[in-house]
């Protein structure tokens, strides 16, 4: 049996490695779950998950409590994995709860991209959704409530990175067998002696990552929800809440990111309606920030979250729909070059309101935008209605504008059609060659989802809708004649109750044939108002005919995604293929349906483990043999909630590895070289010298020292004074055989301590120099400090360290981070400090929080953690002023004013990066005063690096310390890594250490 290693990087622990048995090759992958039964009905019997919903309607309102409960359940761990798979060494039964492998096989004809899927999962803890003013840190003015609604959650993105495939010689080995049927195992023997054979191999690479917006980071600092919801908000709460949201978070409305991801131009955008694009870095899924497309989008349009790519032009098509001022829609178009051009406004009457907009179409020669019955009226909060309503008054249309060679629209004509209608997602629109009119093919629902989402009453409601059958989501053509104004015609397609329609993307706004989509399972949408989708169904528009792919019975899939067969290009000489590090030469099938479909599938079929315990996958099926099941599955490290849309993004840069190269996941896929170049080269110490990319930061931190007045410069007691030159001492100042003493009058503790280590030789808390009888737990600092960049209280905690001049194991808590946080949420719930609910989660932790071993004391809060350590450390002396409890608002202030690389908002080191865990704590000698060692720290903070921190603030013992344990120079900061040997000086150069060492920055192609 081999090993397969797998790298995942988690906020919560360690990567993993799996023991997996190889297996003989297949090409599907067959009965996982075509044997499924047809969807049962929603009035009847349903198969019966455990803990399906386990949050009470009264407290959440049955919307909130199903799309928060079973696999909707938020994941807030970050995860990267790295696997080397193939059809031989990859497949294997799961070894680990973090198992990331192969079933079947990746055809080599699947190209090498990005899958990638995002939607909504709230970063708190679950008791911060229930009705507002219920949670955490949220105040109930004036009555002014509201339910969290699914759509309001925050932006994740959840994405495989294929690289190409490799090809070996090597012997299959004899292997266990898995037959994938009835979950039954057995052994498979070769018939004769094994001989070497082709074995394909695929790097993949999975993340997960939350778009971290302006929105995510105001909230991650506040420490709790601070925008208000306000799609399932009660009429008379609508207004208010809107209002508290611009003022507290300025803007009226949540900035998500979480509806649907798009890559054009080169760039990565998650996109959500209403507000701007987010750009993505490609490959690490790391927020890049808003765009603006280099300031050539108007401030006051918005960015649709299903942008299209014109079929003549390739312009990418937008529209942006604004429901707080006019215009409430604006149309243009993003060149291949990435600049907005001509934008075409529509105007409503702003005071009747406007019309509700997610979706439209795009021909080889028209925009369409449709504009059905959900409509926002201001009015009816008079009346204590909701203002965004389905309004069976008002007539759904079209607006057609023609688009002419210069990127100006004409005006808009106007289809009315005969009916109110409502639509989410449309399939595709085209023009008939014949006559001119516009075909559009879309899901026609009706108003369900504005029903099926609501705050209350909401299974009662799909109940009686579904037994009803009219506004369910069905597939539907409508006709129009541009020309004229009309709609000429409107029918039904097919029956099937479905939502999240694909198609192959190059066909976008030229006739198509097929189209996919997710089968809604009706009976776990009656019973528990969550929405899944239990089978793909792939729809043939010119026959009529059909073909389902049913996941199986507790197996729910997600949106699927359309990828093109890869096939290599004709032209390309078998010479140019095998080149080394030439780009793979490739083209796509130009037939509709030759490619894969993919897309995550999420298991709760084990009705002895609830569905957010179980695990998710993703399928690869081929469209051309729906029924045959999937060829390929991939067991994911990490669950993946059920969101909202998928993209593929084809790599731009192909390299072939030539037969017998074989690139296998490294053991521990971090940066060697800069590591071996600090052990045999490390940087000269330079005195005040500032690296190119520093400047913005430094002054940042010079800014945040001088509003603090340099607390935390000087240990208690300092005191200069003149005397006689020693070499073998630490001096700012030596000249004629004089120095500069520095004196302090430290605490009792910390004086025996200084005693001991002038016996022993061993500096307390040093876990990077070792006693030859002791292990580096011996010398652990007594004490640990969960602790935050960017919050003013850790701050003042930091400085009252430096002023203690005590060692300190400091485990930072950054924004969005989960591993140091999960464990002071667990060491606080463990003492009680959560109280009595069941609930408790990181979200709840009060940092700062201090735990000292010598005494077994453990404080939350600045004012508690000071007022402790000044008890123990100094003898019961006063803190100093700048420490005292009457500077918690000027710490805060001054930490603030550390700004972001471009002067505005908070420092980026305030969020965490993912990052790979040490085996061995770190130690930094700095103090906290200097900005040198800000950056540092921020740094380690950054990468959620757990430390132990030699204070050296002046006056301080180490400072002879570090000058004699260095060869005679003194200069902080000086980081000393226990797991590699590295000790090295140098701000810049400790920076790029870390990141090169811990950070978890790897593209595929890497891997």
């Amino acid at each position: 049996m081999k090993r397969v290693t797998t790298h995942a990087s988690s906020r919560a622990g360690p990567s993993s490695s799996v023991d997996s048995p190889t297996t003989t090759a297949h090409n599907h992958v067959k009965k996982l779950s075509s044997s499924a039964t047809p969807q049962e009905d929603c009035l009847g019997p349903a198969f019966s998950s455990k803990a399906v919903i386990v949050l009470d309607d009264a407290d959440y309102g049955e919307h909130a409590a199903a799309f928060l409960s079973g696999n909707f359940r938020p994941v807030i761990e970050e995860v990267s994995a790295f696997a080397s798979m193939s059809a031989d060494e990859a497949r294997g039964l799961e070894a680990s709860s973090r198992a990331f492998y192969l079933l079947g096989e990746i055809p080599t004809d699947f190209p090498a991209g990005k899958f990638a899927y995002v939607g909504p999962n709230p970063k708190f803890s679950l008791d911060s959704y229930k009705i507002w003013g219920r949670g955490p840190k949220q105040s109930n003015i004036a009555a002014a409530n509201g339910w969290h609604h699914w759509f309001e959650g925050d932006g994740m993105v959840y994405a495989l990175d294929f690289g190409g495939a490799n090809t070996s010689s090597r012997r299959r080995n004899e292997a266990e067998h898995d037959s994938f049927e009835e979950g039954e195992k057995e052994k498979t023997l070769p018939a004769e002696r094994p001989e070497k054979s082709k074995v394909i191999l695929r790097n993949v690479c999975y993340r997960n990552r939350y778009v971290r917006t302006n929105s995510w980071k105001k909230e991650m600092r506040h420490g709790a929800r601070l925008f208000r919801p306000l799609m399932n908000a009660s009429g008379s709460a609508f207004l208010p809440n809107a209002v508290a949201n611009f003022l507290l978070g300025g803007s009226f409305l949540k900035d998500s990111a979480n509806t649907a991801l798009c890559y054009f131009a080169g760039r990565l955008f998650a996109l959500q309606d209403t507000m701007p694009p987010w750009e993505l870095n490609n490959d690490t899924l790391e927020t890049v920030g808003q765009c603006d497309f280099d300031g050539t989008l108007p401030f006051y349009v918005p960015f649709t979250a299903h942008p299209k790519i014109a079929p003549s032009t390739g312009d990418l098509l937008f529209f942006g729909f604004n429901p707080v001022y006019p215009p409430h829609c604006s149309i243009g178009s993003v060149s291949p070059e990435g600049n907005v051009g001509p934008t075409k406004a529509l105007w409503h009457n702003a005071f009747q309101g406007a019309t509700f907009i997610h979706d439209f179409c795009v021909t080889e020669n028209y925009t369409v935008i449709f504009e059905g019955s959900m409509n926002i009226r201001p009015l009816r909060m008079l009346k204590g209605v909701h203002p965004l309503q389905y309004d069976r008054s008002q007539l759904a249309r079209f607006g057609v504008l023609q688009r002419r060679c210069d990127g100006t629209m004409s005006d808009v004509t106007w289809c009315e059609c005969a009916e109110p209608e409502m639509v989410y997602h449309f399939v595709n629109a085209w023009e008939d060659d014949r006559t001119g009119h516009i075909v559009i093919v879309g899901v026609r629902e009706d108003g369900f989802f504005h029903g099926a989402l609501a705050a209350t009453g909401t299974r009662s409601w799909i109940t009686s809708t579904l037994k009803e059958g009219k506004s369910v989501p069905r597939l539907h053509e409508w006709r129009l004649d541009p020309s004229n104004g009309k709609v000429l015609s409107e029918q039904w397609l097919f029956d099937d109750i479905i939502e999240v329609p694909r198609i192959n993307d190059k066909f976008t706004g030229v006739q198509n044939r097929y189209a996919y989509a997710g089968r809604i399972h009706t009976a776990s949408l009656s019973r528990d108002a969550q929405l899944k989708f239990d089978a793909v169904i792939k729809f043939d528009m010119v026959t009529g005919a059909k073909e389902v792919y049913e996941h199986g019975r507790g197996r729910y899939g997600m949106e699927a995604q359309f990828v093109p067969r890869s096939h290599p290009c004709k032209a390309a000489s078998i010479e140019q293929v095998l080149a080394p590090g030439a780009a793979l030469l490739e083209e796509t099938s130009s037939i509709e349906d030759d490619g894969w479909l993919i897309l995550y599938v999420h298991d709760e079929s084990d009705v002895d483990v609830s569905p957010s315990d179980s695990h998710s996958e993703c399928i690869i099926l081929d469209a051309r043999k729906f029924r045959d099941g999937p060829v390929a599955r991939i067991r994911l490290p990490s669950r993946i909630p059920y969101g909202a849309h998928a993209m593929w993004c084809p790599l731009a840069s192909r390299t072939n590895t030539r037969k017998g190269s074989v690139h296998h996941v490294p053991e521990q896929p971090r940066s060697t070289s800069m590591t071996q170049q600090m052990l045999t080269s490390p940087p000269e110490p330079r005195m005040f010298a500032v690296s190119e990319g520093q400047r913005k930061a430094l002054l940042g931190a010079v800014v945040t020292g001088v509003l603090r007045a340099a607390s935390g410069l000087f240990v208690h007691g300092w005191r200069p004074s003149v005397t006689i030159d020693d070499p073998n001492e630490y001096a700012l100042v030596r000249m004629f055989g004089l120095r500069l003493k520095e004196s302090h009058s430290l605490g009792t503790i910390r004086k025996r301590q200084l005693y001991e280590e002038s016996k022993s030789g061993h500096i307390a808390g040093d876990v990077f120099k070792v006693g030859k009888n002791s292990t580096s737990g011996n010398f652990v600092p007594f004490i640990t400090l969960f602790e935050q960049e960017g919050c003013g209280e850790s701050r003042r905690v930091r400085e009252a360290i430096c002023v203690l001049d005590i060692p300190c194991m400091l485990r930072p808590c950054p924004y969005g981070a989960v591993r140091n946080l999960f464990e002071a949420a667990q060491r606080q719930k463990h003492d009680g400090k959560a109280g009595k609910n069941s609930q408790f989660s990181i979200g709840d932790t009060r940092l700062p929080y201090l735990e000292d071993c010598r005494t077994g004391a453990k404080v939350t809060g600045s004012d508690d953690i000071i007022e402790y350590l000044f008890e123990e450390y100094l003898d019961g002396a006063q803190p100093p002023v700048m420490i005292t409890r009457a500077s918690r608002g000027i710490a805060q202030f001054a930490v603030d004013a550390r700004g972001s690389e471009n002067g505005f908002g908070p420092a980026g080191a305030f969020y965490s990066r993912p990052s790979f865990l040490a085996d061995k704590p770190l130690q930094l000698w700095a103090y906290e005063a200097s900005p040198f060692c800000a950056l540092v720290r921020e740094t380690l903070s950054e990468l959620e690096l757990s430390y132990v921190l030699q204070p050296c603030a002046r006056g301080s013992p180490r400072r002879t310390q570090l000058m004699r344990r260095t060869g005679g120079t003194f200069q902080v900061p000086y980081l000393e890594d226990p797991n590699t040997g590295v000790a090295i000086f140098e701000s810049t150069a400790i920076a790029e250490y870390l990141k090169s060492r811990y950070a978890v920055d790897l593209t595929c192609s890497k891997v």
